[in-house]
């Protein structure tokens, strides 16, 4: 169960990630390919994270 403690920070960064990009791009002038990035960066961390759970419920 040891693996299972870093992927469950990897939601939660993977979903402020996301969500700050949209309250920047709210409140100040970000390029598309900053505000892209950002997104990408939140989304990848994503399915990273579900990648890794569902690897450690098969194991068990």
């Amino acid at each position: 169960m040891k693996p299972l403690l870093p992927v469950r920070f990897l939601i939660p960064i993977g979903l402020l990630i996301i969500s700050a990009s949209f309250v920047v791009k709210h409140f100040a002038a970000v390029p598309d390919f900053a505000d892209g990035f950002l997104k990408g960066i939140g989304i990848g961390i994503l399915v990273l994270s579900l990648i890794f759970l569902s690897r450690s419920k098969q194991t068990v």
